[in-house]
């Protein structure tokens, strides 16, 4: 409005007017958050800590903003039009007869002689008038009463909420817990939020995650059982906390005692941990293997790679491995490739790999491979199927079928490379955890004992004289070898090669040995003594004719002599079932629950039935089928100790009858009836005949 004496009094009126409606509507919306407020804290959200209280303060501000934002006909920008105030005004008050109205539509319109008069009656009007009256406080008063009383009463009343009453065992008559308050904290390379649950029948946790444990009871001491074991939890503020890793599936116990040390009923809480999966990558292009007589200069490149939480890294590794004989040298570089990440899951790696630079020439061979890591600090490399890049010799093709292994010296490679591994290993043991390195170490071993097998095959099997080796002497057996004189004379069995290569398998043996105990400086030492002895076999003086890597046929008619009708179905005697632990455990409970049933002392043996009830859900504590048993009986236990007799024990005999179901559910399956000779015979009798016909048995 303008400046003019009749303008200022209507606009500073309507302005008056405002302030009191807005005010009007905060009172009522500070009331509605207060009775919100107290529906949460009712509902189980617990006061007494910092995030909480801010949450409750934070919901009455916002209800309290959304009620004077929306004002009476839920409309936004209601404050901000004075004609629309003065609107709401003229229905509280006869006195205005529209004049206020008009009055606040005409402040925009230039002077006038209509306006003025309407000004000025208008003026006079409100001069005349007091908000207070128009819009009383007392409704809204009232209201704001009721909810800052109600929260007040959620605020003072005791912490044991509704959801607390139905999961708590044993209310009165002993030491009992009240509330359980789960907090989980996964770990930080995870980037997941931090999860609190109150009174949970079960939690789920990423592996590595830290648990934090606080417990409200009625008694001096609360005990906390895993499947690690058990330990007291430490007093703190009034209540009982407990902090422990998420390792895998098990469960939460905790057991109330008083000063007397009577224990109570224990609350059970299921625990689920979820692992964090290795990455998947995957080489697409070019993702086979490649033969060259002549080496492109680039090849392209492309890796696609993804991880249930976050991958940390994406890259191409390759092997290149040159030189003849007993020299073979190994070089290991990765290529460098751009990555685009379409989410922190899931990236794809491109690349172009110039193999001018490795400057390879005809019989230089590469493996290469793709490589992906995740956030998981310590996380070992996932790598993808390895290919093989070779720049093929000339007539290598036609080298299959003939005498002469085109691949020559493969198994001597095979063991240098176990050196390169285990070398690499020792390099990283000092900033690797104790558990990692035994377990790479068991993986060299099995890779050892691979090699082994292959020069004990090429042997023609075990070439150790048991005799000799008693002895402690590596020499041969004059008489075995004197049976193999064709051999002899064929010169595939010089006696100093062969003893060179049984060295070489014995330190084979010797390096697996020490790289399962994870004895890396041992090991590396066997691995180099069987390289040496490999290498003195292998040479001119000692040469080993071997078997040749191209696979045959086997003729199963001449491998395999004999008719089938010779043969019958005879068996052994079965072996006697060993029962597994669950069994076992299911058949303990049944016993202790029969004799709680049948005793006097129903309440003395309550406490060995729980005990029973929580040893057959460590046997398999992911199932929930055994999770929702053992509540039960720790509820009928508790019964046991305070409600009648007769009550407790038809819900015993329910409790049998469930255990029963479970251990004939575990049994195994009866063996099957012996077939009679004769019914062997006849079998036999027709596969040959079948198999003359050429038709499949």
């Amino acid at each position: 409005m303008n400046a003019w004496p009749e303008g200022t009094t209507v606009e500073h009126f309507l302005v008056r007017v405002r302030r009191r409606m807005v005010v009007l509507r905060a009172m009522e919306g500070v009331a509605a958050g207060c009775a919100l407020a107290s529906l949460f804290i009712l509902a189980g959200m617990r006061p007494d800590r910092v995030p909480a209280v801010a949450a409750l303060v934070a919901t009455v501000i916002v209800v309290a903003i959304v009620r004077v934002v929306f004002g009476d006909e839920w409309r936004i920008g209601w404050w901000r039009s004075l004609p629309e105030i003065a609107g709401r005004l003229e229905r509280r008050t006869t006195l205005g007869r529209n004049l206020i109205v008009t009055a606040a539509e005409l402040s925009h319109v230039g002077r006038q002689y209509v306006r003025d008069v309407v000004m000025a009656r208008a003026a006079g009007i409100v001069s005349g008038l007091d908000p207070t009256p128009l819009f009383p406080a007392r409704a809204a008063g009232i209201v704001l009463t009721i909810g800052v009383i109600m929260l007040a009463v959620s605020l003072l009343r005791p912490a044991e909420t509704a959801g607390t009453m139905t999961r708590t065992l044993v209310h009165t008559g002993g030491p009992a817990v009240r509330s359980v308050e789960v907090r989980i904290t996964p770990p930080a390379y995870s980037g997941m939020p931090v999860t609190t649950a109150i009174n949970p029948s079960r939690i789920e946790a990423l592996a590595a995650s830290r648990i934090d444990v606080r417990v409200e009871a009625t008694a001096s001491s609360v005990n906390l059982e895993t499947l690690s074991g058990t330990r007291a939890m430490e007093r703190r503020d009034g209540s009982f906390t407990a902090a422990l890793t998420a390792e895998s599936d098990g469960f939460l116990a905790m057991e109330p005692r008083d000063s007397t040390g009577a224990a109570g009923a224990r609350q059970l809480v299921g625990v689920g941990v979820t692992t964090d999966r290795p990455p998947r990558v995957n080489l697409t292009s070019p993702g086979r293997d490649l033969f060259f007589s002549s080496v492109p200069d680039t090849i392209p490149v492309v890796i696609t790679a993804d991880d249930d939480l976050a991958l940390g890294s994406v890259r191409l590794r390759y092997t290149a491995v040159s030189g003849s004989g007993e020299r073979f040298t190994f070089t290991e570089r990765d290529v460098p490739v751009a990555v685009t990440a379409a989410s922190p899951r899931s990236w794809t790696a491109r690349g172009t790999w110039r193999l001018e630079e490795l400057g390879l020439a005809p019989g230089d061979l590469v493996v290469y491979r793709a490589a992906a890591t995740d956030r998981r600090p310590g996380a070992a490399p996932v790598e993808s199927e390895s290919y093989v890049l070779e720049v093929v010799t000339p007539g290598a093709i036609a080298a299959e079928g003939f005498a002469a292994d085109d691949q020559r010296d493969r198994y001597a490679v095979s063991q240098q490379m176990v050196i390169l591994k285990t070398e690499r290993l020792l390099a990283r043991r000092p900033s690797m955890a104790a558990d990692s390195v035994s377990v790479e170490a068991r993986q060299l071993a099995a890779e050892q004992r691979q090699v082994r097998a292959e020069f004990v095959f090429m042997m023609g099997g075990e070439v150790e004289d048991l005799a000799a080796e008693a002895a402690g002497t590596l020499e041969l057996n004059e008489a075995a070898e004197a049976e193999a004189e064709s051999d002899l004379l064929a010169g595939r069995l010089q006696n100093r090669g062969r003893v060179d290569m049984m060295r070489a398998i014995r330190a084979m043996s010797r390096a697996s040995s020490s790289l399962t105990d994870a004895n890396l400086d041992q090991a590396l030492q066997a691995e180099r003594s069987a390289l040496e002895n490999l290498m003195r076999a292998f040479a001119r003086s000692r040469f080993i004719l071997r078997a040749l890597t191209q696979r045959e046929r086997i003729d199963l008619e001449r491998r395999l002599s004999g008719t089938l009708s010779l043969t019958a179905g005879l068996s052994g005697p079965a072996a006697t079932p060993v029962p597994d632990d669950r069994t076992a455990a299911l058949r303990r409970l049944l016993a202790d629950l029969a004799a709680m049933s049948s005793g006097n002392s129903v309440a003395q043996r309550s406490y060995r039935v729980t005990n029973s009830a929580l040893d057959l859900l460590r046997t398999d504590p992911g199932s929930d089928s055994l999770r929702a048993l053992a509540l039960r009986i720790q509820e009928v236990a508790g019964q046991a100790r305070t409600g009648p007799v007769p009550d407790v024990r038809m819900r015993i005999d329910s409790l049998v009858k469930q255990v029963l179901g479970l251990v004939a559910g575990s049994l195994s399956a009866a063996p099957g009836s012996r077939t009679f000779l004769e019914t062997g015979l006849l079998e036999g009798a027709l596969r040959d005949a079948l198999k003359r016909e050429g038709r499949r048995p």
